[in-house]
């Protein structure tokens, strides 16, 4: 009878071992330098995208699917949309919210308008 935890006992039908350890990605397992290039590669994607889960009133989740219509884009981009426009409106910089204005999107150059007297 074979033991199902035993990984290291050869099979005395088969004769071969079972090798220890996670099997590899591909048709070799990577070396260290690999690994690492692979780990910094999803570390670097995990930081570029954050999660939240939020639960959002009746009102508010009509809202955003007027403005997924409107804009035509993914609920992920309408919340980034809106949060941008709601950020830049509070700071004076405001913008037509349902134009997809590609300048207004973008942040200030720090260059502020003359006034003249």
């Amino acid at each position: 009878m074979i033991d199902p935890c035993d990984h290291y006992t050869l099979d005395l039908i088969g004769g071969v071992r079972k090798k220890p350890g996670r099997k590899p990605l591909g048709e070799r397992a990577m070396s260290v330098a690999e690994r690492k290039r692979r780990s910094r590669e999803l570390r670097r994607n995990r930081l570029q995208e954050l999660s939240i889960t939020v639960e959002l009133n009746r009102e508010a989740q009509k809202s955003l699917d007027k403005m997924i219509e409107w804009w035509g884009v993914s609920k992920k981009e309408a919340i980034n949309r809106a949060l941008l426009i709601a950020c830049q409106s509070q700071t004076g910089r405001t913008g037509m919210l349902f134009d997809a204005d590609p300048l207004f999107l973008q942040p200030d150059s720090g260059q502020k308008s003359k006034r003249r007297k």
